[in-house]
């Protein structure tokens, strides 16, 4: 399982991307930045985005993806397929009522034909297990103030589990406890350790907070643990106090990474 980077971080400044990580080329978890960091050439190979919850800074990318394929999708090209979006159903129609609504931005539901349109709507419900390209991924339901799902991913064996935008929850760590060969953590740390009131109302973590979540981990310490959503304006302070922590084989993501996970 090949998972590259494209932007992990909580807040959009000048060299910062918002949150999205390509998988295996094809499939992606949250849309933050995709355009920002894929050629047109990498955005045609995306079949599919698992999308965690509908805050803007996971879905901005969804209409620029969409609206990029349009051109190649109208002229009929054979390689212009279309992009199908799975989440919670609550989450289906919030994009559709609030964003693809023609107002904000087009329908590319219905674009170029209602029955053939650039983007399809996919639902799941929480620990439904989903299998496309090979990759089978599991939403697991995680304590934000919309309706959001980490995921569970599992190929030849290997899984890794990202939280997606998370306070303090319970039951992904009870799904992580019970993977026989769990590879990686992808965790959300968005705020520093003064900002903890800030995090729980928002429902993210703190490097503190991260910490005591890790702590529900059966194997902590056994396999590698990356953090991200962190506000670039708090990177320096964040990283202080990440490795106050002294967690092993943790840190922080950049958007450069590329993780290759193998069982």
């Amino acid at each position: 399982m090949k998972i590259r980077i494209l932007g992990c971080y909580g807040g959009q400044l000048l060299g910062f991307h918002l949150t999205s990580f390509l998988i295996n080329d094809t499939i992606l978890l949250d849309a933050g930045s995709p355009t920002e960091a894929l050629t047109l050439e990498e955005q045609y190979k995306i079949e599919h985005i698992f999308l965690s919850h509908t805050h803007l800074d996971h879905i901005k990318d969804i209409a620029f993806l969409a609206d990029n394929r349009s051109l190649k999708r109208w002229s009929g090209e054979s390689d212009a397929s279309a992009i199908t979006i799975h989440s919670l159903q609550v989450n289906l129609d919030t994009l559709s009522t609030h964003f693809l609504n023609n107002i904000v931005w087009p329908d590319f539901t219905k674009i170029p034909t209602k029955k053939d349109g650039i983007l399809k709507m996919q639902s799941f419900q929480a620990e439904d297990k989903i299998e496309v390209n090979g990759l089978t991924i599991t939403p697991i339901e995680v304590n934000h103030p919309v309706p959001c799902t980490g995921f569970l991913l599992d190929q030849d064996g290997a899984q890794v589990i990202f939280t997606a935008d998370t306070g303090h929850t319970d039951r992904i760590w009870e799904v992580a406890n019970a993977q026989p060969n769990l590879r990686a953590l992808i965790v959300d740390c968005s705020f520093p350790n003064s900002c903890e009131e800030l995090a729980d109302i928002s429902g993210h973590l703190t490097p503190q907070g991260m910490a005591h979540e890790l702590r529900k981990l059966n194997k902590l310490g056994t396999f590698p643990i990356y953090l991200y959503h962190m506000k670039p304006e708090t990177l320096t302070v964040m990283a202080s106090e990440v490795e106050a922590e002294n967690i092993p084989h943790l840190r922080m993501l950049t958007q450069v990474d590329v993780l290759t996970i193998e069982a």
